[in-house]
């Protein structure tokens, strides 16, 4: 086992007892060691998934707090594609959507409100080519073949060659009921336009790839066309999650090398906190004055931002491997403090017994 000298005993003793009295030692006569105040510990920060991140306002310098939001990404949405009424939601938050699909065949299911559309043609149309020319989106009326008359009107969805389909928006007719279609609410035989049949609207699928984040509807809402339905992360999202990131530990941000708007990958680096709860002033002990620096010494320190005040710090490491200059070797020392106020950087003078 090593001895520790006996004045080097005796002044670690000492700055102890003056540190533990509050009093200032005289440090006129010490040894001065250049140093820098310095996180003792750092946390990066990396992306939990593929994505891009949203506008985002911490930079370099920054002062956080453990739970500020850092970063946030851009997220995929499922939206109802018209308005409807919700019959099923297979989807959870943290379910991936394609063993949702590969269950159920669906995230959730969307019953129109129109539930009526005719599959129709244009066969019987009065016989001028601008009566077979059917438009996406234009209106038809219509009305039933039989005895009794049962008019409605109706929208086209799609057409395809002669064939098209109207959506039914007024009027509730029999399945497989056969209507007459005109483009005029007369039901002029110069304004027809073709025939058709009642059929039931397929009920909407919901589908969406991805790890689910929010679901923000439950069975038997109302929605409307372009209403969010749920919201999901990158499929290569871990189970847990979210789409912010935020600080894991009260700190100052000393590197961000993303911007906003940029596309990352998962592990992505998006920044570094140095940790402000675990300070440590880093020292250069010149190699002549290595015996005087021992693990476990608490050694008097002053920073140039506030000279006038002295603080104590424990030394917790000393580096074996020396840095030369100008044909000196210097070995660092890590003293650990106990200080909120002072900025990360600040210059610092450790002080050393001269015997």
């Amino acid at each position: 086992m090593k001895r520790i000298p006996a004045f080097l005993l005796m002044t670690v003793m000492m700055l102890s007892v003056a540190a533990a009295a509050g009093a200032d030692p005289d440090l006129s006569d010490m040894i001065i060691a250049n140093g820098t105040l310095q996180a003792a510990e750092h946390v990066d920060i990396t992306a939990p998934f593929s994505g891009t991140l949203k506008p985002f306002s911490v930079e370099s310098g920054d002062v956080v707090h453990a739970g500020d939001e850092l970063f946030s990404f851009l997220t995929q949405s499922v939206y109802a594609p018209e308005d409807g009424e919700i019959t099923a939601v297979f989807a959870q938050p943290g379910m991936y959507a394609t063993s949702v699909i590969a269950q159920y065949g669906a995230l959730g299911a969307l019953e129109p409100v129109h539930q009526q559309i005719i599959q129709a043609s244009t066969n019987g149309a009065y016989n001028k080519n601008k009566n077979r020319e059917i438009h996406v989106g234009e209106t038809l009326y219509f009305r039933t073949t039989g005895g009794t008359k049962e008019d409605g009107e109706g929208i086209v969805r799609t057409v395809q060659g002669g064939n098209f389909v109207v959506e039914i928006v007024k009027g509730t007719f029999d399945y497989n009921a056969v209507l007459n279609l005109f483009r005029n609410d007369g039901y002029t035989n110069e304004s027809k336009v073709g025939t058709g049949t009642v059929q039931r609207k397929t009920p909407v699928s919901l589908l969406g790839s991805g790890l689910i984040e929010t679901v923000l509807v439950q069975k038997g809402d109302t929605v409307h066309a372009q209403d969010r339905i749920m919201t999901l992360l990158a499929p290569d999202a871990d189970p847990g999650a979210t789409s912010t990131i935020s600080a894991p530990a009260d700190g100052v941000i000393s590197v961000i090398p993303v911007s906003s708007g940029q596309q990352v990958w998962k592990g992505a680096w998006l920044a570094r906190i140095e940790r402000t709860d675990k300070m440590e002033v880093v020292a250069e002990i010149d190699e002549m004055d290595l015996s005087k620096v021992l693990v476990g010494a608490t050694l008097p320190i002053t920073f140039d931002v506030d000279p006038s005040r002295v603080i104590y710090g424990t030394v917790t490491e000393v580096s074996r491997l020396g840095i030369t200059k100008q044909n000196a070797a210097y070995y660092q020392a890590h003293l650990s403090v106990s200080v909120t106020d002072i900025p990360i950087g600040a210059s610092a003078d450790v002080y050393l017994p001269r015997k």
